[in-house]
């Protein structure tokens, strides 16, 4: 009797044990896709920052430009005023 009772429960637990075996692999899957994804994540933000520090360098040497060409054109002005009052 014990031994059709283990004969009758054996498909049973081939067949946990099959599944269990998928589930396992199928978790360790997704922990790997996980962490690739996390991966290519942290590049993409790198890209971003680099992106973002080459912008705000751009930005910056403009600025600088913008700045050399105001003086350029308070020393113009300041000339012209010159010559005007001496003109007077």
């Amino acid at each position: 009797m014990t031994t059709e009772i283990i004969s009758m429960f054996y498909p049973i637990i081939i067949i946990i044990g099959v599944i269990i075996i998928i589930v396992v692999v199928l978790w360790q899957g997704m922990n790997i896709a996980k962490t690739q994804m996390a991966g290519d994540q942290k590049m993409e933000y790198q890209k971003l920052a680099e992106q973002a520090t080459a912008a705000e360098q751009k930005a910056a040497n403009s600025q600088q430009k913008i700045e050399e060409s105001l003086e350029q054109i308070n020393a113009r002005l300041a000339a012209i005023e010159k010559l005007l009052s001496e003109v007077q």
